[in-house]
């Protein structure tokens, strides 16, 4: 009967043992408007659904951001920001991590799908992944357009926010 308990523990354990929460780190996103290149909302919160085994290629799972949680240094264009990601309707953007590929070194492509503002779209991040005791810093950098994903592009006066959307992600996972 021990043996089985022990046996049980250890299946448990081996489970759950490459599961990685967010710790720490920021999601960034940047585009700009003519005369105002610092557009650049972020949020320092995220829920991770990932897991990794002994590799950086065995990376799985998503990792998901409250549309609410974008912020910049100007509230009145957080507000423009919300409305037009229709962050009531829309409250998540999460990417999908479908694969992910060595370049050599700690240098990867994380393959994966977009979903945000209610469309799916294939997207690729290029990055770094690195292993340090029990924690994984994943950072990696693509970019989007709005309107790929249905988002109305902000216009203020007579300008209009740029349509690409650079991602920028530095975040510190814990097993």
């Amino acid at each position: 009967m021990i043996k089985i308990s022990i046996a049980a523990l250890l299946l448990a354990s081996s489970l759950t043992a490459g599961s990685l929460s967010f710790e720490s780190g920021s999601i960034k996103a940047h585009t700009e408007v003519f005369g105002d290149t610092t557009i650049d909302p972020m949020t320092k919160k995220a829920t991770s659904h990932l897991s990794m085994d002994a590799s950086p290629t065995t990376l799985k799972g998503s990792i998901e951001i409250s549309m609410s949680d974008l912020f910049s240094d100007n509230k009145k264009r957080d507000e423009h920001m919300q409305e037009a990601l229709e962050s009531s309707s829309f409250p998540k953007a999460v990417f999908d991590l479908k694969e992910v590929v060595s370049k050599g070194g700690d240098n990867y492509v994380l393959k994966g799908t977009m979903n945000l503002h209610g469309v799916s779209k294939a997207m690729n991040f290029d990055g770094t992944i690195t292993e340090e005791g029990n924690k994984v810093r994943i950072k990696a950098q693509s970019s989007m357009k709005m309107t790929d994903f249905g988002i109305k592009l902000i216009k203020m006066m007579f300008l209009t926010v740029r349509d690409q959307v650079d991602l920028s992600v530095d975040v510190g996972l814990k097993r």
